[in-house]
């Protein structure tokens, strides 16, 4: 059945999934990325983290001793949520396989370039006197690789569920 296309107002948001470049320009923002896993008890586990989109990966650097890393080391298929949570609630669900790049080591290289990015757009200018002084502690560094991405800017519901 062919609906007419209605007109919305511009602070109604884009109504609409988002184009590649709309992805990495939203998440080049400070999104925080809720990693969802499945812990040792098979139960959904949900930790906000820091994140870095390059167009194809999403980089995550977590502390070595993070619970969730060891639930990747065991399952490695996770789901990541990004979320603008007022209007106009732009969305970026990915689902996918994370792996393990580097670590638990101190940062450096590629983990310390990714981490100091992530702390100047996470906490401004001053990021890196928070980073710099940490980075001699381990952490990993998580590449994620989506398979499945679902984008969606506006208030109003998408077509597929008002008919």
């Amino acid at each position: 059945m062919m609906t007419e296309q209605r007109k919305y107002p511009a602070w109604m948001g884009k109504m609409r999934g988002l184009t590649a470049t709309e992805i990495k320009e939203f998440l080049a923002g400070p999104v925080v990325a809720r990693v969802a896993t499945i812990d040792e008890d098979g139960l959904p586990y949900i930790t906000p983290v820091w994140q870095e989109w390059d167009g194809t990966q999403l980089w995550i650097v977590p502390r070595e001793r993070s619970a969730w890393v060891k639930h990747i080391q065991t399952s490695p298929m996770i789901a990541v949520s990004c979320a603008l949570d007022i209007s106009p609630y732009t969305r970026v669900l990915m689902r996918g396989k994370a792996e393990i790049a580097a670590g638990p080591e101190p940062m450096q290289g590629q983990c310390l370039a990714i981490a100091t990015r992530m702390a100047v757009r996470y906490l401004g200018e001053r990021g890196p006197e928070y980073l710099l002084p940490t980075a001699d502690r381990p952490r990993y560094l998580i590449q994620f690789t989506p398979t499945k991405t679902i984008s969606w800017e506006g208030v109003e519901w998408a077509q597929q569920y008002t008919e």
